[in-house]
């Protein structure tokens, strides 16, 4: 399945909190590499999910496109004036990533998506259906610390994608594919992991330090789950089927990915920040 991105770099008035071109690269780069489990590099250890990434080439009017377009706004910088109503291409088509200053508009925020697809109802496909990064955390080797590989973009592509934290809801109960994450091969987790321990358990069993979705040191993180692979992709096939196909343009060819208890159903809107 492949998925077209456009990157939206938001700078100051003043052209300041730039994103390169070559870090843009390089996150895709990172993209590829986790969600493919690509050999020979730190995501060889995940799931492969078979789920890639690619700049768009053309925009929504059919003219060509590097994929990354560029504006001077003090006001976006800071995740305000509804800027998304004037530059996101489709997003029934397109993955619309945004890098900015402050996102949510304070600081201390890496990143966030403004609902899970199952539980954004008609919000899927709208001009505000995002993924908004802060600029500084984007690519290999990026300026922030810690969070500098490129991981809180894997992170929140996972939330686009229908992945809730390994830590949701706390130890949960019940149903694994009902509580906590909704998925039975993450061991469930007390609460968030900002460290890297070698032996850390909860909850009756190991945490899921190095699983994408906590919020472990980005070189700590090496993997989606087999399931986790599942839901993103039955998110693709039942939420954003425009989005993603064999080659792009056209949804999953199969509903083996929604079988049985992974099945999505409709919630309450909900944000998810890192």
């Amino acid at each position: 399945i492949e998925i077209k991105v456009v990157w939206h770099i938001i700078r100051q008035s003043n052209g300041s909190g730039n994103v390169p071109d070559t870090r843009i690269n390089s996150q895709m780069d990172i993209l590829n590499e986790d969600f493919l489990a690509l050999a020979g590099t730190p995501g060889a250890q995940g799931t492969n999910t078979k789920i890639r990434f690619t700049l768009a080439t053309t925009d929504p009017n059919g003219q060509p496109s590097t994929g990354i377009n560029r504006y001077n706004n003090n006001t976006w910088y800071n995740d305000g004036g509804s800027y998304w109503n004037s530059i996101a291409w489709d997003p029934d088509v397109y993955m619309n990533v945004y890098t900015m200053g402050a996102p949510s508009g304070s600081s201390g925020v890496l990143g966030y998506v403004p609902f899970l697809p199952q539980t954004g109802g008609g919000s899927v496909g709208s001009a505000s259906d995002r993924v908004v990064l802060l600029n500084s955390t984007v690519g290999r080797n990026a300026p922030i610390s810690t969070y500098n590989q490129g991981r809180t973009c894997v992170h929140e592509v996972g939330h686009y994608l229908g992945l809730y934290h390994t830590f949701n809801s706390g130890c949960g109960g019940g149903n694994c594919y009902s509580s906590g994450d909704r998925i039975c091969d993450t061991n469930s987790e007390s609460a968030p992991e900002y460290n890297c321990p070698g032996n850390s358990s909860s909850c009756g069993s190991s945490d899921p330090v190095r699983n994408y979705m906590d919020y472990s040191p980005d070189t700590c993180m090496t993997n989606f789950t087999e399931e986790q692979a599942r839901r993103m992709r039955c998110t693709l096939e039942f939420y954003r089927p425009a989005l993603g196909g064999p080659g792009g343009g056209g949804p999953p060819t199969t509903n083996d990915d929604c079988a049985g208890a992974l099945a999505l159903a409709p919630g309450t809107p909900t944000a998810f920040d890192t």
